[in-house]
């Protein structure tokens, strides 16, 4: 298990009661509803933050790729459109 420190923060009291009702429903503890919150929270922000790296390297790299005619003929005359 690992080490863990104790922080401080400031919640406005309905935060606060969602946080109990959820720990006193899941039958655990604040801390633990707190925690689990954050890892989701910033799980997701990193995914976004990866997904939105990821468009823009798509952009930039079909920015690079300049039209190739030749190519597009080859496609359409061994796959024509129905």
């Amino acid at each position: 298990m690992q080490k863990s420190v104790t922080t401080s923060v400031r919640l406005p009291r309905e935060l606060r009661r969602r946080v109990e009702r959820k720990a006193a429903k899941a039958g655990c503890g604040r801390n633990r509803v707190i925690v689990k919150a954050l890892e989701f929270y910033l799980r997701e922000d990193e995914q976004a933050s990866y997904e939105t790296e990821a468009r823009h390297q798509s952009r930039m790299a079909a920015k690079l790729d300049a039209p190739d005619a030749s190519w597009d003929q080859t496609v359409e005359s061994d796959f024509p459109r129905p």
